[in-house]
């Protein structure tokens, strides 16, 4: 009798250190969510480059009267058993495909990639997931939740897979799967890491979908959402390693929301940060999140941890210093810091710039600028395998009211070199450009046909008047039009300027004061005349003291 009543204490504690012991604010039972019968089956089998795939179905639960069940694609090396697993959830949660499955399998993985329940997906259900950050009356029969559903069952599906180790199942995903995969590390205990491409939590800062949260509706949305489904929630309350790798300028998952997301997880943390990129990353960051998984699952050298960044006065200098440690199997190749103008606004145009950082044993240091206004910095190295590790963001007030913050926001595209084409612009499908090698500076410029040419974003300091400058030339005199147009929060504007170039490189320019504003864009265009050709090069844009 004493030993049954050991074993059942044992069996209790042992619940509790898988699930949470604390009621759900929406999912209260998740392991009765998770156990419903799976009722799986296999609709299709095939190989690619020695890899299994199954085209399957299981059933996710019961909605009233309806079933919901879920189609997914899974994959793992022929022959796999006992394999490290994870979920991969696709950015905008668009339908499964077996690109990043194979990417996952030929690593040694048992890779399951699904179709949420969204209308006109192979699942059914039909919720509008993918539309918005909705809550709804009851947020446990939202559209997030019914998402949240059918990752729990794809979890049990991978533990009834003779493929996969039960004790190594991650997830990973990008933007809306970043954010899915955030939620679930808080909801899914069985889950033994997390790596996500953009997409975090504390969204009731700020968000792509309601960026005006404050405002009396905002402000009654974010303080539910804060309380119910929002991705930050329940990372206190578990220990589950999780990585983000994203770019600074995010349009849809702002820094605010990730630097506090990271700050409330309870477990270990990595982040890497790509300065001046937006909702895009380089192949090797792509890499990076998977890296991640071989670190936690799959017993691979373990990433850098870095300290958080320490401001040290040495006599009239201010300098950032941080450390890191890693195994010696990881070579650290480089470090350098990052370095953004102005406060907690304009999140998605705002420019970085980068400076190298001294490094000796493992520590990092940097001299930090003197600047008229604050800024934002983040310490960084880089590894032999160009993966990224980076410290969180700080908030720097280096005060000299006479030291003029300098940055060119067109840095990353504004030569039309051949690397910032197949590299930036392509990266993020920006427009491209038609070249000539006829250029101002560097090897090439681009050539502009008649009608009006777009380009890539504008990064600016809000608050200070930008001047845009550029160089032009054609085979005759020809008047082109300059327009610079955006947004501050609310306030639309658009800046024109008609100049006359000719066939020498001329230097022209266009002026704009911004505002302060938390949602902001600006965008250049360069209208040219029918049956006329124009050269553009060398495109800056800096802050300017005054407006002339």
């Amino acid at each position: 009798m004493k030993s049954q009543f050991v074993f059942a204490l044992i069996a209790v504690l042992l619940c509790g250190a898988v699930w949470a012991a604390d009621p759900d604010p929406v999912f209260p039972d998740v392991q009765a969510l998770s156990s419903t019968p799976l009722n799986a089956k296999v609709t299709k089998t095939y190989e690619k480059d020695g890899i299994v795939l199954e085209e399957v179905m299981y059933h996710s639960e019961m909605d009233g009267e309806k079933s919901v069940d879920i189609f997914g694609i899974f994959g793992y090396p022929k022959g796999a058993k006992n394999a490290p697993a994870f979920i991969w959830n696709q950015g905008g949660l668009y339908q499964a495909n077996d690109y990043w499955v194979i990417y996952g399998a030929k690593r040694g993985f048992a890779v399951l990639c699904i179709d949420f329940p969204i209308g006109g997906y192979r699942s059914t259900g039909g919720y509008p997931i993918n539309s918005g950050l909705t809550i709804g009356d009851d947020p446990a029969k939202s559209p997030i939740a019914h998402g949240v559903v059918a990752l729990l069952k794809g979890v049990s599906f991978l533990e009834s897979r003779p493929e996969v180790d039960k004790n190594r199942i991650g997830m990973a995903g990008s933007s809306w799967g970043g954010f899915y995969t955030t939620l679930m590390v808080g909801i899914d205990h069985r889950l033994k890491a997390g790596s996500c491409f953009f997409g975090t939590g504390s969204q009731q800062l700020g968000n792509t979908w309601i960026s005006d949260v404050k405002s009396t509706e905002g402000a009654a949305w974010a303080a539910r959402w804060a309380k119910t489904l929002d991705p930050a929630l329940r990372l206190p309350g578990v220990k589950t390693p999780i990585n983000w790798c994203t770019g600074t300028n995010d349009f849809a998952y702002w820094m605010p929301a990730l630097m506090r997301t990271i700050s409330m997880a309870g477990g270990p943390t990595h982040l890497a940060l790509k300065p001046n990129w937006d909702h895009s990353m380089t192949p090797n960051l792509d890499d990076e999140v998977f890296g991640y998984l071989d670190t936690q699952l799959a017993g691979k050298p373990a990433f850098p941890q870095l300290t958080p960044i320490t401001l040290v006065k040495q006599g009239k200098k201010l300098l950032a210093q941080w450390s890191y440690t890693c195994p010696p199997e990881r070579k650290i190749t480089a470090a350098d810091l990052i370095l953004s103008y102005g406060g907690d606004n304009n999140w998605h145009y705002r420019p970085w710039i980068t400076l190298p950082a001294t490094v000796k044993g493992t520590q990092c240091t940097v001299e930090l600028p003197k600047s008229s206004m604050p800024y934002y910095i983040s310490g960084a190295v880089t590894d032999a395998d160009t993966y990224r590790h980076s410290t969180p963001l700080l908030l720097v007030n280096n005060i000299d009211a006479k030291a003029f913050p300098q940055v060119d926001g067109c840095a990353e595209w504004g030569s039309f070199e051949k690397e910032q084409l197949e590299g930036y612009d392509a990266l993020h499908g920006y427009p491209g450009a038609a070249v000539s090698t006829d250029a101002k500076a560097g090897k090439q410029s681009a050539e502009l046909k008649a009608g009006t040419a777009s380009f890539p974003p504008v990064h600016f300091i809000a608050g200070l008047p930008t001047r845009l400058s550029c160089y032009m030339k054609t085979t005759e005199p020809t008047e082109v039009v300059l327009q610079l147009s955006g947004q501050f929060d609310n306030k639309r504007f658009v800046e024109k300027r008609t100049v006359t170039v000719g066939a020498a490189w001329t230097l022209v320019s266009i002026e704009v004061p911004t505002e302060e504003a938390v949602v902001t864009s600006m965008a250049f265009n360069v209208i040219v005349p029918a049956g006329k050709t124009v050269l553009l090069d060398d495109v800056q844009c800096v802050p300017i003291k005054d407006m002339q």
